[in-house]
């Protein structure tokens, strides 16, 4: 019920969606006009190329784009997965909390806080921020795993490879600050954690993610080698720690709507009544459950302050920074409280001991709800979802989109700073830079193109019309030979390429294949995969022998 509105949303209206719609398309240029695995767009930029997918991950982009192509439009798919995120997010709190609690009440309650906790909305339907509500799904699973290996039976210990990859393939901020709450569980458990056998299972673990998660680390690593991109420069991407003080939450944000900007910061009136009723719920929790519970509510208190003015943001490290925005803490604040809102709740209503009074609080607490989950959605009223499938044709009609009307994370840092004088004026031809040619005959299409020189001298300087990405092959053609051309980047970050000799009349040929690299990437990715599924097989299997042995 609370997934199906996500289905007619306005994508259009949201912060990044149209981001994620022209990622959809442009995978799908790619793969009619480039090779596998498709790491540079075409068409986008003013038709220079642009690489989405070596920065942004994968299962955020293959996934949506699986369900468009299913489901007859990709707004359509990219709706489809909110939709799913939501669902599959639900039902892995569900396992994280059952697994700890073995109570289903509490592991139904904290699954539905999750699902409707006011933040999730933010992130849906305001920003659409398709990275951080998949972490969503993962970030239980991790921590599952990383219970049931400390605190557990050690039999589910692999679910940190599947969460922790599900998270790297996801969303890198996520990732960040998800390892960095595990490093804190470990050491609130050092005792458990300094034993030979769960060592090496984490070091196992920890192996199986990096390797499962090499098609989307091994090709961001290889760009990153090649040049600066804007991603990675703070005073673009706001990752200061000026930048975080400025965008703090002030703490009464927390709990109230004072207006339409800043409604859906407050944790709501279900999250907080639940929560104000720790105090007196404490002594009836179960014992072998309090350590969880109240690691679980310092957890919550450290992201809730984390993304107030209550942290000291301006003293903190860049790695910490990387968040760009304080207030994406109220995710961790959602993982960490909503079991403790399902613990209080659970123990609230098995106090009552007269069925009636019991049933009359369970009524009250659904009715609360509902009608929050209600309001709440009754801020993002959809004026008309036609718009989002008339955006998308327009987008696929008009192909070539400008890079003024774009996102520029991804732009080679040179050309991103030259966005509003040199690229101005930069055409889709080839530049001379320095030397002497003749260029005629120019041919380009999508990231393919064919170039004719003629009384072309050595150490020549030609500026390819494709912003620099790896992954091109250029080869020259003259009258006796066919010789392959190292790529470089130009002054305004451009592909750049060097005549290595006197050339009278000549062929250049430009085409995107991609890297060795990154085409290896992907096979060490499935082969992991494979190995993985097997080790877990032989491992159940393993236990199964065992635990019959005992018996």
């Amino acid at each position: 019920m609370i997934s199906i509105p996500f289905l007619w949303m306005q994508t259009r209206e949201t912060d990044d969606g149209y981001f994620h719609l022209l990622r959809m398309i442009g995978l799908d240029n790619a793969i009619e006009k480039s090779s596998f695995p498709y790491l540079v767009f075409p068409y986008y930029h003013n038709n220079w190329g642009y690489s989405m997918t070596a920065f942004y991950q994968p299962i955020v982009t293959y996934i949506p784009y699986v369900l468009g192509i299913i489901s007859g439009t990709f707004m359509n798919g990219l709706k489809i997965f909110a939709t799913l995120t939501n669902i599959l997010s639900g039902i892995f709190m569900y396992n994280f909390i059952y697994e700890v609690t073995k109570k289903r009440g509490i592991a139904f309650f904290s699954a539905v806080i999750y699902m409707i906790f006011p933040y999730r909305f933010v992130n849906i339907y305001q920003r659409y921020a398709m990275g951080e509500f998949t972490a969503f799904v993962f970030m239980p699973i991790v921590f599952q795993g990383l219970y049931n290996l400390l605190q557990g039976d050690k039999k589910r210990h692999y679910y940190i490879t599947i969460g922790g990859a599900g998270l790297l393939l996801s969303h890198s901020i996520s990732t960040v600050y998800t390892v960095i709450f595990c490093l804190i569980y470990v050491l609130f458990n050092l005792k458990l954690f300094l034993k030979k056998d769960i060592i090496i299972k984490c070091i196992i673990n920890i192996v199986f993610i990096l390797a499962i998660s090499s098609l989307f680390i091994l090709p961001m690593l290889e760009f990153t080698q090649a040049t600066e991109y804007a991603i990675f420069e703070p005073s673009i991407m706001q990752t200061n720690s000026s930048h975080m003080a400025k965008y703090a939450l002030e703490p009464w944000q927390l709990l109230v709507n004072k207006s339409e900007e800043i409604k859906t910061f407050a944790l709501g009136i279900p999250v907080i009544l639940m929560l104000f009723l720790s105090p007196f719920v404490y002594k009836k929790i179960d014992k072998k459950h309090k350590d969880f519970y109240i690691t679980s509510i310092i957890f919550g208190i450290i992201s809730l302050m984390m993304s107030t003015t209550l942290f000291p943001w301006a003293i903190m490290p860049k790695f910490l920074c990387v968040l760009q925005f304080p207030w994406r803490m109220l995710g961790f604040a959602m993982l960490f409280l909503s079991p403790v809102c399902g613990i209080n709740t659970y123990y609230l209503i098995k106090s009552i001991k007269k069925k009636d009074t019991k049933d009359l609080v369970c009524i009250i607490i659904f009715t609360l709800l509902i009608v929050s989950t209600v309001k709440q959605l009754s801020y993002y009223t959809v004026q008309n979802p036609n718009v989002d499938k008339l955006m998308e044709q327009a987008i696929i009609q008009k192909q070539k989109i400008p890079y003024t009307i774009m996102n520029k994370d991804y732009m080679p840092l040179k050309a991103r700073k030259h966005t509003e004088d040199y690229l101005v004026d930069r055409g889709d031809t080839t530049k001379l830079i320095s030397g002497q040619a003749i260029i005629e005959n120019e041919y380009k299409d999508a990231l393919n193109m064919k170039i004719e020189i003629k009384e072309t001298t050595k150490g020549t300087e030609l500026e390819l019309p494709y912003l620099f990405y790896p992954g091109y092959t250029v080869t020259l053609e003259n009258e006796s030979e066919i010789i392959l051309l190292d790529t470089q980047e130009s002054e305004y970050g451009f592909l750049k390429i060097v005549i290595p000799e006197d050339i009278e009349s000549g062929k250049i040929s430009v085409n995107y294949t991609a890297t060795t690299l990154d085409k290896v990437a992907y096979i060490i990715s499935l082969v992991s995969v494979m190995i993985f599924i097997l080790y877990v097989i032989n491992y159940r299997r393993r236990i199964v022998f065992l635990t019959k042995k005992i018996t």
